[in-house]
């Protein structure tokens, strides 16, 4: 069984290795791998070509699902960038944030956690890099910092899309599954706020940060341990954190830069030749104010078949070769219905439109329209949408194939095995292969949430609350590396080919945080436990 193992890490290896090393385009490197991952799943795992179908399938939808904000993402920053409106922004910010560590600490980590938390599926990316870039900071270290700032917020963000998600195919109840998040975002806000730091400079950059950092991140960790475990408020257990973060960065540092004497005399307000700050930043205030708007849109409005778009898939089974080994078993994926659905309301991609719209009612009515300039957005919106929608195609391919054929499957299990009693240590690093392949939190753990789950509990008597609520924190941090995560920051923003740069920065940020939350999470559950009471539980079953 073990060579079934090491084919199914074929096509994730090969993968890293033409992103990272050869440094192949992401269409190229995705291209590559999908097509190992299409030869092992049809004569190793024993897809057919009915099964095929419906991967294919499912890999077009997602594809659409994201290129929709792809493409509004990269329209919407060529209009505020080539009609000047980043330019009024950036100059405003550095009127009244003098210190650029600040304000890149301050955007890249809280003001991502505050738009993660109404909206989520790589908006903060694509809204705050190329604020960043606009105020100086080089593209590589802007979209790093976006990138990796806002995970601590991904699991409760979108209103807690995700954390609902995994409650409800494990089973786990909320409470518990709460408190037991809620652990591990501590350690999730303090680390991704030193991963900022280190973005920005180094060690050099941790150690100017680090007061910032731990002050912040107990105000943060403060208000979400309220909203949790009294409020249980879980859809805002990262809008309220972030927000709450956000002032209390900007007045540490008004504070220590009025001791410093610095920055003492009044401000006013800078005006570009067309547009005042009010004007410039208004795309970006209708994106947060509809976002938080749509959030109190009844359940029956937003779900309706008139306004939300979806698929629905048949269930397959795999039917293993005869050279398989004898304790090898048939994959069943179960029947999909309303598979990740298009919800007018709820889909990023309305939200980036709305400020498109906004933008050019803005400014016609400021006199800063030229309809040549705005040809030029569209036309480099479709000169970088088309290969960004290429790579998602690929990228979702190869990963619904390894999804459905059971070779990621295998691979966890394979951990699970292999590493037994020490399974808690490792189980982060399940969660960052999670998002990794599928690219956000929420099919994270509908790919691994039950399995994080079962294995804890049935196989080795762990606790499985404490397990689950593991998975969806850790592979909330992961989304950061994601690579189809990483194309829709690096297009949004105008760079070309920095991937594998990105990946490279930030992989072993990310790894270096999975094994902190594994040992966190040894401690807690492994055999030897410092909290006993985290073990004591009865057992939930969970049926497939």
């Amino acid at each position: 069984m073990w060579w079934m193992t090491l084919l199914a890490a074929v096509p994730i290896i090969c993968l890293l290795v033409c992103l990272i090393f050869i440094k192949f385009s992401v269409v190229k490197s995705a291209t590559i791998s999908l097509v190992l991952a299409l030869y092992i799943a049809l004569t190793v795992y024993g897809m057919d070509i009915f099964g095929l179908h419906i991967a294919v399938g499912k890999a077009l939808w997602l594809a659409l699902f994201v290129s929709l904000i792809v493409w509004f993402a990269i329209l919407l920053y060529h209009m505020v960038r080539d009609f000047k409106a980043l330019e009024v922004i950036n100059e405003n910010l550095k009127s009244f944030i003098g210190d650029k560590f600040v304000a890149f600490l301050l955007l890249a980590w809280m003001f991502t956690g505050l738009l993660q938390g109404m909206s989520g599926f790589g908006v903060p990316a694509v809204v705050v890099t190329p604020i960043l870039i606009a105020l100086g900071y080089p593209g590589v270290k802007a979209l790093a910092g976006a990138l990796i700032g806002h995970s601590w917020a991904v699991t409760f963000g979108n209103l807690g899309a995700a954390y609902f998600v995994i409650q409800g195919i494990t089973g786990v109840p909320l409470d518990e599954l709460a408190h037991a998040a809620w652990v591990f975002k501590v350690i999730g806000i303090f680390l991704t706020g030193l991963a900022v730091c280190f973005v920005y400079d180094g060690f050099k950059g941790i150690k100017k940060g680090f007061l910032y950092v731990v002050c912040v991140s107990a105000v943060v960790a403060g208000s979400a341990f309220v909203i949790i475990f009294f409020a249980e408020a879980y859809p805002i257990a990262s809008i309220l954190p972030a927000l709450l973060g956000l002032v209390t960065l900007f007045f540490m540092y008004k504070i220590r830069s009025r001791s410093k004497e610095e920055n003492t005399e009044k401000k006013s307000l800078y005006r570009g030749e067309k547009l005042n700050i009010f004007q410039a930043a208004l795309p970006y205030i209708m994106i947060v104010v509809l976002a938080l708007a749509f959030q109190f849109i009844p359940d029956f409005v937003y779900r309706n078949p008139a306004v939300s778009y979806s698929p629905s898939f048949p269930g397959i089974e795999t039917t293993l070769p005869e050279f398989a080994p004898a304790d090898a078993e048939p994959h069943v994926v179960q029947a999909e219905t309303n598979y990740n659905p298009i919800r007018v309301f709820r889909h990023p991609s309305f939200l980036l439109l709305a400020g498109v719209i906004t933008a050019i009612f803005v400014y016609k009515a400021a006199g800063a329209w030229d309809g040549k300039v705005f040809k030029g957005a569209v036309q480099e919106t479709v000169k970088k949408g088309i290969p960004a929608t290429l790579a998602l195609v690929a990228l979702g391919t190869m990963s619904l194939i390894m999804m459905d054929s059971g070779m990621t499957y295998r691979l966890a299990h394979a951990t699970a095995d292999a590493t037994q009693q020490f399974y808690p240590l490792f189980a982060p690093f399940i969660a960052v292969l999670s998002s990794f392949l599928t690219g956000n939190n929420t099919n994270a753990n509908v790919l691994f949430g039950a399995f994080q789950h079962t294995v804890a509990y049935q196989q080795y008597g762990f606790n499985y609350s404490t397990m689950t609520g593991l998975q969806t924190m850790m592979a909330g941090v992961a989304v950061s590396i994601g690579p189809t995560l990483i194309l829709m920051g690096a297009l949004a923003s105008d760079q070309k080919g920095v991937e594998s740069t990105i990946l490279k920065k930030l992989m072993p940020i990310v790894l270096l945080i999975a094994l902190v939350m594994g040992i966190v999470n040894f401690l807690i559950i492994g055999e030897m436990p410092l909290f006993p009471a985290f073990v004591a539980q009865p057992y939930t079953p969970y049926y497939p």
